[in-house]
């Protein structure tokens, strides 16, 4: 099991999830290593998590980002952080927040493909469910 040490932003998505796992590589690799440290949730102890308010429920239907400063993010307001890290896709999130209604979509379609992420993960013949097999 992993803790979740200070000075360092995590990222933490479904490793049970195709495309969960399929965007925390793109992810990584948007990053580059810089400012985040992506990893599936189940690599951390529930405990671990719950010192930042964080439960495996919430992680199994959000993604959650873990901040240096000790704030978490989850979903789609976790992806904007992220992207917040990411120039020039910080720009995308100053118009996001510019416009309500960009959020107020980006809400929506986040809870959309949450929802229906192993439905999606199948279609696109991604690995999915492979924790519980």
């Amino acid at each position: 099991m992993l803790t979740i040490k200070p000075n360092q932003d995590y990222l933490l998505f479904d490793g049970d999830c195709g495309i969960c796992t399929w965007s925390s590589e793109f992810a990584k690799r948007m990053d580059g290593g810089k400012n985040f440290l992506v990893e599936p949730y189940q690599m951390f102890d529930e405990r671990e998590l719950m010192r930042f308010g964080i439960s495996y429920e919430q992680c199994t239907k959000k993604m959650q980002v873990v901040t240096r400063k000790r704030k978490s993010y989850a979903g789609a307001f976790g992806v904007n952080y992220f992207l917040w890290k990411q120039f020039p896709w910080a720009l995308l999130v100053i118009v996001i927040y510019a416009l309500p209604i960009l959020l107020v979509l980006e809400l929506i379609g986040y809870r959309l493909i949450a929802d229906n992420r192993h439905h999606i993960s199948a279609w696109f013949g991604l690995t999915a469910c492979k924790l519980r097999n």
